[in-house]
């Protein structure tokens, strides 16, 4: 007999990357490609409780922002860290996201922005930031 369930993670992959896509004109990818690009990868997935009918589950998930522009970090860092702040602003403002009523995840928040420079591509230079939201999933 086959088990009946949702993929929750791309549910929350897919709520982010609409958000994303909504708030700026730059591609929501599975690789960085082009001047700047958004990738969203799946992290970790935590139990936190559950029941005999729900679980409820933390979700992270690593959104890296990608730019390509040469110089140094002083010459880049006023886009990048612009970027990663309304990225930041976009997300807290969706916490609890509930598009049209209909329920996605709730406890929404940016963990942490980590900068950096590729080291095979000088020119290359990422924020990734982790979000983790949570999900009850009811069975």
């Amino acid at each position: 007999m086959a088990i009946s369930y949702t993929n929750q993670i791309k549910i929350v992959l897919d709520s982010v990357e609409k958000l994303l896509e909504d708030e700026f004109n730059i591609p929501v990818q599975h690789e960085h490609s082009g001047n700047e690009s958004i990738v969203i990868n799946p992290a970790e997935d935590t139990l936190i409780s559950y029941t005999s009918d729900s679980q409820i589950r933390n979700y992270d998930i690593d959104i890296i922002y990608t730019m390509s522009k040469a110089g140094g970090f002083e010459h880049i860092k006023d886009h990048l860290t612009n970027r990663a702040e309304r990225i930041k602003r976009l997300l807290f403002n969706n916490t609890d996201y509930q598009p049209s009523g209909t329920y996605k995840y709730h406890d929404g928040k940016v963990d942490s922005v980590t900068y950096s420079q590729d080291e095979d591509d000088l020119d290359l230079w990422m924020a990734n930031i982790t979000f983790s939201c949570t999900v009850h999933d009811l069975t």
